[in-house]
């Protein structure tokens, strides 16, 4: 008889408390930790404040009071010393807005040595023209230094240096706390992979501050996932190495049925982890004698010359391929190459034995 206070009491809460900024949130403003916790529960939000700085408080750059973390939003507080609360950042919002009108705000200057500034203020770094040459100007004060053009590594220093202490929380809304953001709960990622937007006005309110680094971090990023890539290359190089041709051959010889079967992708994942070209098992061919089943390798070089009108193969393992991503629920073809010959085949060599073949 009590079934109706028990669904009741079974319900999932939808909304929870913050226990530092006291508001009231859906889910997806918690993380998953935060969420499960029963005391001393963290926004999202509230969480990135924390790790930007333990404090709770923090004098403004501007009117110089000393406020509580709530009356910044989460770029500012991240500034440190330099951090304005809202009325103060509200006020200087109106500064930009009346000077977008003005041809100079768009104007910058270049002084003697070659750094640049911008025409009105005379600003390294100026929030109301919204320019920031502190990058572009480490690069000339480096060149009037070697009295040179700089080579590509000394560039990627200057930029590592000039980003070091800079942290950009890729969990929340690089906007969030400003008028212009939503705070909506769907995620944008840059293709950088540092910056996170929640919609597409705060992507392009921001894009005249990010656009500056927004490259370098895009080149960072790619060539880590190629160190990456090189160093799962070398180790599946390693165990393919440590196989014998005819155990190869196995799984060559398994992936080429399997493809032919229907389980689609089977050539390539064989070939991904035994650090092949694809051609070599989806060329190949079946040779039937008296030891069973053999395959026959196919010849990479004679497919592209012969197939693609001349082509001349590189001898890299993609080529004329698109990257290939491995699935989570691929077949070990290396476990297959090392059981070696099937029942199959041994049941297919005593048959052929009987027969005299």
């Amino acid at each position: 008889m009590s079934d109706g206070g028990n669904n009741s009491s079974k319900t999932k809460t939808k909304t929870k408390v913050c226990s530092q900024c006291n508001g009231q949130f859906e889910k997806d403003q918690f993380s998953c930790r935060q969420w499960k916790t029963t005391a001393d529960r963290s926004c999202r939000l509230c969480s990135e404040y924390t790790k930007l700085s333990p404090d709770m408080t923090r004098v403004c750059s501007k009117c110089r009071r000393g406020l509580p973390r709530t009356d910044f939003d989460i770029y500012q507080w991240g500034r440190g010393d330099d951090a304005m609360c809202h009325p103060c950042r509200d006020s200087f919002g109106e500064k930009v807005l009346s000077s977008i009108g003005d041809p100079s705000t768009n104007k910058s200057k270049e002084l003697p040595d070659g750094t640049c500034v911008c025409f009105q203020h005379s600003l390294e770094c100026c929030d109301i023209c919204m320019m920031d040459f502190k990058l572009m100007n480490e690069f000339a004060r480096k060149r009037n230094v070697v009295g040179r053009e700089l080579t590509k590594d000394e560039v990627d220093a200057i930029t590592e240096e000039n980003m070091k202490g800079v942290r950009i929380s890729r969990k929340i809304c690089i906007m969030d706390g400003q008028a212009v953001c939503p705070r909506q709960s769907k995620k944008l990622r840059c293709p950088c992979n540092e910056v996170t937007y929640c919609s597409e006005a705060c992507q392009k309110h921001h894009w005249t501050i990010h656009k500056m680094t927004c490259k370098f971090h895009a080149e960072r990023k790619q060539k880590k996932q190629e160190r990456k890539q090189k160093k799962q290359e070398k180790a599946r190089k390693e165990v393919a190495d440590s196989l014998t041709e005819n155990q190869k051959n196995v799984a060559r010889r398994e992936a080429f049925f399997a493809e032919n079967s229907g389980r689609k992708g089977s050539i390539e994942d064989c070939a991904w982890q035994l650090c092949e070209h694809p051609f070599v098992i989806g060329g190949g061919s079946i040779q039937y004698g008296r030891n069973g089943e053999e395959f026959i390798k196919g010849d990479v070089a004679k497919i592209f010359r012969e197939k693609m009108r001349g082509v001349k193969w590189d001898g890299s393992l993609r080529f004329g391929l698109p990257l290939y991503a491995p699935k989570r629920d691929s077949t070990d073809w290396i476990a297959v190459a090392r059981r070696g010959s099937t029942e199959f085949d041994d049941r297919l060599r005593n048959h052929m034995e009987e027969l005299n073949l």
